[in-house]
């Protein structure tokens, strides 16, 4: 039987699991540079200690934009981009350097969604997401579901959600219908800026050619060699791409926003063996968490993403351009 408004009753009753340090350091990381350690998630704030070049700092929690981190005696906040990617300390139970897991796949109701910068409806507006419209969750509290907008958290209110289904966090007990990971990021639609409207269409592009597609077991992907070329033939236009002296317009430009979320998707999954990927340079791209966007279209400079599927099964992708919300999951294909 088909899986949907599955746990919808029991949204209520979720605690969420708020992003809080742990007790013990999950990572231990590098400083790129000389900068001061916070006590709260603001450079107004005061200083508690102090990081330097190449010392070995504890990391305890990875938000989207800040660590909470331990240097001696001295444990506060800093900006993600102060420090390299760290290196899991107990490679078995945590995971690696700014994966996150998502819980569920939520869809959006008729009236659609709001996602706010905190929960209450009094809070800054994010952005909206259209009705029908599908959205990867972390977790609930409080009749409010979290979710990943840019570099911080956004919430929506429950009651705007129409359907719920959970992840399965064992790959194994995967379902056409139920999904073994997913990834959601955000884009601007509807401006008549030639960059802005170029991504727009490149991502509808690409999800269309991405969605339905099946990788069998063992298969490897050459994202650039998979999708592209990212020609007018194939219905591409001109994007925001990165050159050499900075962005500009090129074939297909925005269809990174794509890979780039396809990539968080693979991150979650142990089966899945990214041998592969590049970022847009140090500090990623404004849309992902640091360190989580994989940058594609010039494979001759290895800016690519290539993976293999390495479960004894075969997966779909679904992939979703949805006004502004760019959804992708992944299913174990059980025919």
């Amino acid at each position: 039987m088909k899986k949907m408004l599955c746990l919808l009753l029991i949204v209520l009753l979720l605690p969420v699991a708020a992003a809080q340090a742990a007790e013990q350091p999950l990572y231990s990381a590098t400083a790129k540079i000389s900068a001061p350690i916070y006590a709260e998630m603001n450079k107004e704030s005061t200083q508690v200690g102090r990081i330097n070049p190449s010392y070995a700092v504890d990391v305890y929690a990875i938000y989207p934009e800040w660590l909470y981190v331990g240097l001696g005696r001295s444990k506060g906040y800093v900006p993600r981009h102060y420090l390299n990617a760290g290196k899991a300390l107990d490679k078995e139970n945590t995971p690696p350097w700014g994966v996150v897991f998502y819980q569920y796949v939520a869809t959006v109701g008729a009236d659609g969604a709001t996602v706010y910068d905190a929960a209450g409806s009094d809070r800054q507006v994010l952005t909206r997401i259209e009705p029908g419209a599908k959205v990867s969750v972390m977790d609930f509290s409080g009749g409010w579901a979290r979710v990943a907008y840019y570099r911080q958290y956004g919430y929506i209110d429950t009651n705007k959600l129409s359907e719920l289904l959970p992840v399965c966090a064992d790959a194994e007990a995967g379902t056409d219908y139920a999904p073994i990971a997913t990834f959601t990021s955000y884009y601007v639609v509807g401006s008549e800026d030639e960059s802005v409207h170029g991504k727009e269409i490149n991502i509808g592009v690409n999800c269309l050619d991405m969605d339905g597609r099946v990788i069998a077991s063992g298969e490897t992907i050459d994202y650039d060699s998979y999708f592209g070329p990212y020609l007018a033939n194939k219905n591409y236009v001109k994007g925001p791409v990165l050159l050499d002296s900075g962005w500009g317009l090129g074939p297909g430009g925005g269809v990174c926003q794509v890979s780039s979320t396809l990539y968080n998707v693979l991150a979650q999954l142990p089966g899945i063996n990214v041998l592969h990927h590049t970022s847009h340079g140090p500090s990623g791209i404004a849309y992902l968490p640091l360190d989580m966007d994989a940058a594609v279209g010039n494979s001759e400079r290895a800016i690519d993403l290539i993976f293999r599927n390495d479960y004894s099964f075969p997966i779909r992708f679904e992939a979703l351009a949805q006004n502004g919300t760019l959804f992708i999951a992944l299913y174990r294909v059980t025919d």
